[in-house]
């Protein structure tokens, strides 16, 4: 078999004799094959002594001097086996399906759940064990505050009316046809009539009045003194207006009555504990260090808290997420200020962690 080459240029072969300066002979007769780690040094006359890796535990990829086999890789959770580990090749795992790959750095990697496009978005590229799902606003819909889509029709900000400024209004306008052409007018018409009806009411029950009282005044005034007859007047005067405003006092009654019966409109309270164990529940337990870094927590607090529960992880991390939630309850009843539950939103979906800031925001969000 032939040997690589240890300098540009020189290659070797074991039957061929060297074709490089003596003294690398031994430095190159040292190399084991894939799958083999190096046990005894070479001799200048001899070869060097190779032992096979342990099938299943231990590998080496390529031809090598190393003294030492590389562990074989374990598939971690959500991750499944495509072909096992070798001799001369690691273990491939790949995510399940509903989870894509996520590289944390060079080395380390995780599997987080797959994206699920909201409403008015659709989906543009499916997820796949190497990438999440990658959605985008429907058509004449736009993105507010990177969270959901809204029709381009209930835009207000000018971010969003430049983003809807293309295209032209998806909601089929309904074609004038005669009939609704003249409902319209039809519904001028009527507008008016009732506008004359209520000026005409208005004049006769004026004019019904006047009649009243100008016959009340002449009779009076053949029975009592003009000063009488003044007072009179005027009583009847007033007697009119408190007929008008009593009749006018069941109407203010009906309104109260109706507004009294109308539900209070007071958002669902957040209590912090409970929003804490759905948050540990959905999240993974390597990655709560890291969230609750994002949202402010210093390390003295952290290590403070894993050193009170060095044998309950899941309690430490608690008391981790209750520092920060703690200067936001109101009321003293440990209820979390709503600010501060879309804040924890933000830094989920900021750590690829969309699907749990879903699923909290539909459990917690505005009801």
């Amino acid at each position: 078999p032939s040997f690589s080459s240890v300098l540009p240029g020189f290659t070797v072969n074991k039957y061929a004799g060297l074709c490089c300066p003596p003294h690398l002979r031994c430095l190159v007769y040292a190399l084991c094959s894939p799958g083999f780690k190096l046990k005894e040094d070479c001799t200048k006359e001899g070869e060097s002594k190779c032992e096979p890796c342990k099938e299943g535990r231990t590998y080496l990829e390529r031809s090598n001097y190393a003294k030492n086999c590389l562990r074989c890789t374990r598939c971690d959770d959500n991750e499944e086996e495509v072909s096992p580990c070798k001799k001369s090749s690691n273990t491939v795992c790949r995510c399940i399906e509903g989870f894509y790959k996520k590289r944390i750095d060079s080395v380390t990697r995780e599997c987080l759940r797959c994206k699920t496009c909201g409403p008015g978005e659709r989906e543009t590229q499916p997820c796949t064990p190497e990438s999440d799902t990658v959605c985008e606003c429907k058509d004449f819909r736009n993105k507010k505050n990177n969270r959901n889509c809204l029709p381009c029709q209930n835009c207000r900000s000018a971010d969003c009316q430049q983003e809807c400024a293309s295209g032209t209004d998806p909601t089929p306008k309904p074609k004038d046809t005669g009939w609704g052409v003249w409902s319209h007018y039809l519904l001028a018409a009527f507008g008016c009539v009732c506008v004359v009806l209520l000026v005409v009411m208005g004049i006769m029950g004026i004019l019904v009045v006047r009649r009243k009282l100008k016959g009340s005044s002449s009779f009076l005034s053949a029975e009592i003194t003009s000063q009488g007859s003044e007072k009179s007047t005027r009583r009847l005067i007033q007697e009119a207006s408190e007929n008008v405003l009593n009749q006018s006092i069941p109407v203010c009654e009906r309104e109260q009555e109706l507004l009294s019966k109308l539900p209070d409109c007071v958002p669902k309270e957040i209590k912090i504990s409970e929003l804490i164990y759905s948050v540990l529940d959905q999240v993974p337990l390597r990655r709560v260090k890291e969230l609750v870094r994002s949202l402010g927590v210093s390390d003295i607090v952290i290590e403070r808290a894993e050193n009170d529960h060095l044998r309950d992880t899941k309690e430490a991390q608690y008391q981790m997420l209750r520092v920060w939630a703690k200067g936001s309850a109101q009321g003293g009843g440990g209820v979390l200020a709503r600010p501060l539950l879309y804040h924890l939103l933000d830094k989920l979906r900021d750590m690829d962690l969309g699907g749990t800031a879903e699923e909290l925001e539909t459990k917690y969000g505005d009801q």
